[in-house]
């Protein structure tokens, strides 16, 4: 079951993956060194000042563009999680497979929550508490298959585990 707690970080829409992490970072792949470049060119203090149980919230559209992974690389090793209104197929199975918590949310729910305010989410029930104003909020959950493998840790981590099961 994972749960975060943290602050939210506000997005508009139509984030695309070169936003996300600069094209010019293609070739590097250690996570470790693509968090310090994650939302560098949209929101530099993003990738020093967040920390683990944060939430990144974006309307629709996020990451679109490039498929690639090193978003979620970043996002995994930052600790952060993601709601969003929507994310394309590719990036949608990205996230799953680096093991990104995240929801899919509607609008009601991203009109309610402000950058900077605090959120307790318990991602494998799809609940949302906006400590800061104390409203709370139900959406649906991943699907159980793939919540167990974001509860693994990612794809790598699921198959380790079911082969060693």
């Amino acid at each position: 079951m994972i749960t975060s707690s943290g602050r939210a970080w506000k997005f508009s829409s139509d984030i695309s993956s070169d936003q996300l992490i600069s094209a010019r970072h293609v070739f590097e792949f250690d996570p470790r060194m693509l968090r310090h470049h994650l939302l560098a060119d949209v929101r530099p203090e993003f990738a020093q000042q967040a920390q683990p149980g944060d939430v990144l919230v974006a309307g629709r559209n996020f990451s679109h563009g490039s498929n690639h992974s090193h978003p979620f690389l970043a996002m995994k090793a930052l600790g952060v999680g993601l709601l969003c209104r929507s994310l394309s197929r590719g990036p949608f199975r990205l996230a799953i497979f680096m093991g990104v918590p995240l929801l899919m949310v509607n609008s009601e729910v991203l009109d309610a929550i402000e950058d900077g305010q605090q959120l307790d989410i318990n991602f494998s029930l799809g609940s949302i508490v906006n400590v800061t104003t104390g409203q709370q909020m139900q959406v649906a959950p991943l699907a159980p298959f793939l919540q167990e493998i974001v509860d693994a840790g990612g794809g790598l981590e699921y198959v380790k585990s079911t082969l060693m099961s």
